[in-house]
């Protein structure tokens, strides 16, 4: 399947808004992950101006923690971004596959998550959608933040006061029940 000048070889992964696929870059001669919109999601311009501009902002942040974006664009009506594509597996699919990680290199993830997190904060980006499945693990054992998604500005007065979470990671904590003395 192709896509402009990017072959596009397989799903890496899908989102209630988008799929990802390993691309290749003919012109660069790389290979991608791109990211397409949904058929329903790309009806709506509002929320295709919206994916676009997103981007841009994040396209902005540069970090070795945070997975860049290359382009984003329109191909006959598509909407589309380019990320750098990171080899390896989410923090969730490590973490499912191995465990728990030892304390050092949960420690060092971590710090390098933070670390990208300043970086997006210091240039105005909140990411707003971080979970594991949202951090890639690359060969080096790195910890790269991807999909700044559903990100805002800090200076979008849209934004401002929009809160943004998911269910699942909005649930409370239970709490043991507190024992009564006898």
């Amino acid at each position: 399947m192709k896509l402009g000048r990017f072959e596009l070889k397989r799903v890496l992964g899908e989102g209630a808004q988008a799929s990802v696929w390993l691309g290749f870059d003919a012109r660069l001669e790389r290979e991608v992950a791109v990211k397409l919109m949904h058929a329903d999601s790309a009806a709506d311009p509002a929320t295709v101006n919206q994916w676009l501009q997103e981007a841009r902002s994040v396209s902005r942040l540069t970090h070795p923690n945070i997975v860049p974006v290359f382009e984003a664009d329109l191909h006959q009506q598509q909407p589309y971004l380019v990320f750098e594509y990171v080899p390896g597996p989410t923090l969730s699919q490590h973490l499912k596959a191995h465990g728990a990680m030892p304390v050092r290199d949960a420690l060092t993830t971590m710090l390098g998550v933070l670390d990208a997190l300043h970086a997006a904060h210091s240039a105005g980006v909140v990411h707003r959608d971080l979970k594991p499945s949202n951090i890639l693990i690359d060969a080096t054992g790195r910890a790269r933040v991807m999909d700044f998604g559903i990100a805002a500005r800090l200076d979008d007065p849209d934004h401002r006061d929009q809160i943004v979470a998911r269910p699942a990671t909005c649930r409370p904590r239970r709490r043991a029940a507190a024992r009564r003395p006898r």
